[in-house]
């Protein structure tokens, strides 16, 4: 049987125009499973050498391109030049996670062969039905079909951030299930008890459930450098990255050292709903009874991405 030709799109961005460890480390092992790799540098204007040396290893492609559109504006312009052609398959990726936290290798094979048009790692019914867009997986067909192609071709360089993912993320899962495309997830987002009436994010109020997961072993970088929902287990990160040597926590210590922290947006009740609703009850008990740091170290010990 003949293997399909698999192609990832990358979206990245790094205000140095730099390429941290741990997105090296996410690129290496999309490379290395075989699939043929287009990174969007954005908001980088000469390729460095270190960077170019990196590429050239792996046999990942770079593309320079300004800083407009996100993610979505990377994919885009990765598509009109082309990158997507003969593939069989089109991965859509960022650099918005830390991970894969173990090999990423099987899990693809065991998504890949589920029969589905279109698949994301995570499902989302917040605020409504879609794939989250950090890791969506179209066949060609899918990816040529006229509702998909409508949202891809829209002018992202000129929203927000806001409106990116009103008509990009969102838009994307209104296409998929107008146009009738099998959808399918790694992680479902089941409605169940109170999630039925209060849709939310379970990259942020699931995560820890979702990182521990064989098939989305990857935590939000937003997560851990924002916390927008004020979720209070976050901490818990560097006891589950403590039993695994897949991803060591310098790479995320390193990552959001000296990077600015958003708001906590979250209220007090809707912290408490987070409490009620998440599927890391056992993880927030602990967390209630012990408490840890929640500043960077100073130091930490070097890592270098395989």
């Amino acid at each position: 049987m003949t293997r399909p030709r698999i192609t990832c799109l990358f979206a990245q961005y790094h205000p140095a125009g730099l390429l941290p460890p741990h997105v090296r480390h996410y690129l290496g092992e999309l490379a290395a499973s075989g699939m043929t790799v287009h990174l969007a540098l954005s908001g980088v204007r000469t390729l460095s050498s270190d960077i170019a040396r990196f590429c050239t290893a792996r046999g990942i492609v770079p593309h320079l391109r300004p800083n407009r559109g996100m993610d979505f504006g990377a994919w885009q312009d990765l598509l009109a030049a082309g990158c997507a052609q003969g593939a069989d398959r089109v991965v859509l990726a960022n650099d918005s996670v830390f991970g894969p936290l173990h090999p990423l290798a099987p899990i693809l094979e065991r998504m890949m062969a589920r029969p589905a048009d279109v698949w994301g790692l995570v499902e989302s019914r917040a605020p409504v039905w879609h794939l989250q867009s950090w890791f969506l997986c179209f066949g060609a067909d899918a990816l040529a079909h006229p509702a998909i192609r409508r949202v891809l071709a829209q002018p992202f360089a000129e929203m927000t951030k806001q409106e990116i993912i009103l008509h990009g993320e969102l838009g994307l899962g209104t296409a998929i299930r107008a146009a009738g495309l099998r959808a399918a997830a790694a992680w479902a987002d089941t409605a169940r008890g109170p999630r039925r009436l209060v849709p939310a994010n379970p990259m942020h109020v699931d995560w820890l459930s979702i990182a521990r997961s064989p098939d989305t072993p990857f935590i939000k970088v937003e997560l851990l450098r924002d916390n927008p929902c004020g979720i209070g287990w976050t901490g818990a990160w560097r006891d589950l990255l403590a039993t695994r040597d897949h991803f060591p926590a310098a790479w995320i210590d390193d990552a959001l050292r000296g990077r600015p922290a958003g708001t906590c947006v979250a209220g007090w009740k809707s912290r408490l709903l987070f409490l009620l609703i998440s599927r890391d009850r056992p993880a927030i008990l602990r967390a209630m009874t012990r408490r840890r740091p929640a500043t960077v170290p100073a130091m930490s010990p070097p890592a270098v991405a395989r």
